[in-house]
């Protein structure tokens, strides 16, 4: 199945901050994940740049379904830490997640992301997210 498919099948049947920050999907390989959000209203700040929430919800998001890559099917990852680093913004264009994988354990996962702008390459943040992997529930 695509990347394409597998995020319209996911959300198909859920709803969460991703419709809000309309995210979209890239690319996607087993170690690199690639999503885009649009600047839009909804998630400006003030001056009319990325928000801070909008920005990080894109790279948890990123670093999520790079996560789901490499935990037991039906399994959902959870974030227990994140660090973020805002480096830069800007007020047209479209920002670019690119979360590589850092560490896919029994237990955890680990993501390293880059929000990069598409107008310029421009890293406008760095962070870093951990995911608890669930133990499987006994029957």
């Amino acid at each position: 199945m695509t990347f394409q498919e597998d995020w319209d099948n996911f959300y198909s049947k859920v709803t969460d901050v991703a419709q809000t920050l309309k995210l979209y999907p890239i690319s996607r390989t087993p170690e690199e994940l690639r999503l885009g959000m649009p600047l839009h209203q909804e998630i400006t700040q003030p001056a009319g740049m990325f928000s801070a929430p909008s920005l990080f919800g894109l790279a948890d998001l990123s670093g999520t379904w790079l996560a789901m890559q490499h935990v037991p099917e039906g399994t959902f990852p959870l974030a227990v830490s994140s660090s973020i680093n805002l480096l830069t913004n800007r007020k047209e264009g479209d920002a670019i997640s690119v979360s590589r994988l850092v560490r896919a354990g029994r237990t955890i996962v680990v993501t390293d992301t880059e929000i990069i702008s598409s107008i310029d390459d421009a890293v406008l943040a760095k962070i870093i997210c951990t995911y608890s992997v669930p133990a499987p529930r006994s029957k």
